[in-house]
């Protein structure tokens, strides 16, 4: 799990919680159940209209993503670039035909294949920049689409509120219940709002980092695989790759 995530939305209910409680107030009356219907499908109906479907539906396949830890790692990417490196500049290309179908990435293994199969660089280069290029759009898509939720919410969260106050209206002659209803009234904006920047809106901009992870590693991928069809050396080649992480992360090499 990526506990960014985790703690994050659990903090933030917590820190709510028990400035709530410090003023007197139960952080359980906030729920809403009305409120919830009326904004939370609304939400991501509403955001439908907007949005293309294929992106809809990625965006729903991409929880998982964003709630789990990301799958990339670019040091050990580096390390089994540099290995094929090794190979094919030792036995050849046609030496990694073996090894290029074990492989785990479909972007590394569709990149080898070709160049192990003749194609000239261009041709790889082109070919795989659009793969690039295509996920780089579809992340973009499926995060946009959270993003467009968490901005929709705040506003149905009005309409909610304002749903309840004309409810509440109705029952002048029941001063309590009128009370009672005004006050679930703004459960509806408390909603919209925490739906918004606690939960919908930055799960899109986690959807988006991560995205930008997933790119990033496949922009290295294609500057190894040209590296290797160059029959660049693998101690240059690493080198190259290495600048690919970020100034935070250690640059190891394995020749050292």
């Amino acid at each position: 799990m990526d506990l960014t995530v985790i703690l994050g939305i659990l903090g933030a209910i917590t820190t709510i919680s028990i400035g709530d409680l410090m003023e007197g107030g139960n952080p359980v009356h906030v729920v809403h159940i009305t409120s919830l219907i009326i904004i939370m499908p609304t939400t991501l109906l509403a955001s439908m209209v907007s949005t293309d479907v294929e992106h809809v539906k990625g965006a729903f396949k991409s929880l998982g993503m964003i709630f789990k830890k990301s799958q990339v790692n670019l040091h050990e990417r580096i390390k089994e670039i540099v290995d094929l490196s090794i190979m094919a500049r030792r036995d050849g290309l046609l030496s990694l035909e073996q090894k290029v179908s074990q492989l785990d990435n479909d972007f590394l293994k569709q990149g080898l294949s070709m160049a192990v199969d003749g194609n000239e660089i261009h041709t790889i280069s082109e070919t795989l920049e659009q793969v690039i290029e295509e996920t780089e759009e579809y992340y973009h898509g499926c995060a946009h689409y959270w993003i467009l939720a968490g901005e929709t919410s705040p506003v149905l969260g009005l309409v909610g509120a304002v749903l309840g106050l004309i409810l509440a209206l109705q029952k002048l002659d029941s001063p309590a219940e009128m009370a009672e209803g005004i006050a679930g009234a703004f459960t509806a904006t408390v909603t919209g709002i925490f739906s918004a920047y606690v939960l919908i809106g930055p799960m899109g901009n986690k959807l988006k980092a991560k995205a930008h992870h997933v790119v990033k590693e496949q922009k290295m991928m294609l500057e190894g695989i040209i590296g290797i069809v160059h029959g660049d050396n693998p101690r240059t080649l690493e080198a190259k790759l290495l600048n690919f992480l970020s100034p935070v992360e250690e640059k190891h090499s394995q020749f050292n």
